[in-house]
């Protein structure tokens, strides 16, 4: 875990990497190179690159709420309470058109993420950790695993949430102010 505490120390920035399966070997190395990047000049932020290693239980899943990852992220939140929270996964290259598919609402239950560009996607948490953690505006940015190359597009996108001072705020940064106004 990094902290990088700033005055003040809010707004509280947390960004989770690694929440199940195998993502940390993608997010342990991105996350790490957002923490070389800087400190937000704003508040603070708390940056674990590696959550969980171990069985994939996808967070779409009831199941999910019992598993160690969960219960590791729940204390995690209640004892920090973010006033923003980032949470990082990856995907497999073989995801990427159920991830983004229009029909994701009726097979899966939730919205499809929006590509920013070079297979980096952006969209919210599940919505049973969303509930479970009692989180306004919470993020999930997906990357390709292993795919170093997408790093850079990523990094550029963490760092705009490093930054913000809030959601909405590197939200808009990124293009989705009409999206924002809609919601």
């Amino acid at each position: 875990m990094y902290k990088s505490i700033g005055n003040p120390v809010r707004p509280l920035r947390l960004f989770i990497g690694g929440v199940h399966g195998k993502e940390c070997r993608t997010t342990k190395l991105l996350l790490e190179r957002l923490v070389k990047t800087g400190r937000p000049m704003n508040g603070s932020a708390i940056v674990i690159p590696c959550l969980y290693m171990g069985k994939y239980v996808t967070t779409l899943s009831l199941n999910y709420l019992n598993t160690k990852a969960c219960k590791r992220l729940v204390k995690i939140v209640e004892a920090f309470k973010p006033d923003m929270y980032v949470e990082v996964h990856c995907y497999k290259p073989s995801s990427y058109n159920s991830l983004i598919s229009p029909s994701r609402i009726k097979v899966k239950g939730v919205p499809p993420l929006v590509e920013l560009e070079g297979g980096v996607l952006v969209g919210s948490i599940s919505p049973l950790l969303k509930a479970k953690l009692n989180l306004n505006l919470p993020v999930l940015i997906e990357t390709p695993c292993g795919k170093r190359e997408n790093f850079k597009t990523a990094l550029r996108i963490l760092y705009v949430f490093l930054m913000a001072n809030s959601t909405t705020e590197a939200l808009e940064t990124l293009g989705f102010k009409h999206r924002l106004k809609d919601a």
